[in-house]
Formats: structure tokens, sequence, C-alpha cells
């Protein structure tokens, strides 16, 4: 019996429907898939999961095959997976102010 904590992938996506969704709807679409991804934070329309490593890509074709939410037809995409919250939210969820090159855009 292993004692080790156990090691996190986090998972950005974008829902895209006809409007914005509430934390609680999508929430409610995220625990019926299997594994039962564990929602970091949602705002409008992305938002964060968390799965164990093990489970990654099974996490990742559970919420692309999402296809309703609050009753409401929808399309999850995945943006990209990361092993911390802090660099999910930078590299996929926050708006980019700085283009690759590193200049900033207006």
């Amino acid at each position: 019996m292993s004692t080790r904590r156990p090691r996190y992938r986090y998972i950005a996506f974008r829902v895209d429907g006809p409007r914005a969704f509430t934390e609680d709807e999508v929430l409610q679409a995220i625990r019926a898939l299997p594994d039962r991804p564990w929602l970091v934070g949602f705002s409008g329309v992305a938002g964060l999961v968390r799965c164990v490593h093990l489970r990654k890509e099974e996490t990742i074709e559970a919420l692309r095959g999402m296809i309703r939410v609050a009753g409401v037809d929808v399309r999850v995409t995945t943006l990209g997976t990361s092993g911390t919250i802090r660099r999910a939210t930078s590299k996929y969820l926050r708006k980019r102010t700085e283009s690759p090159s590193g200049d900033r855009q207006k």
C-alpha cells in the first residue's frame, strides 16, 4: 500500500454554447462523467479540472464527449494539460498580453 499522494494533472477546457454557463451548471455535468474529475474552477466559458495522472487521457475523452450542459447542446474543447494549477492557468486560461516573440500586443 503506497502512502504517496497522487500525482495530479490539470486540464484546461472551454465550453462553446449559445450562452455562458454558471459554475454550478458545469459542475453538475462534470459530476456525471466517469472517474468524476474535480472541477477546480470555471468562469463563463472556460475552466479547469483535476484528475489523477494515470487517468488523464480518459478524462480528456470524457470532457470532449460532453454534449449537454444544463440541457443545452454544447461543444467542449480541451485547451491543454499541466502539472500545476498556476501553469495551466497562465498558459491556457489567462488572456495573452504578449505575443510569443515577447512583443506586447495592444
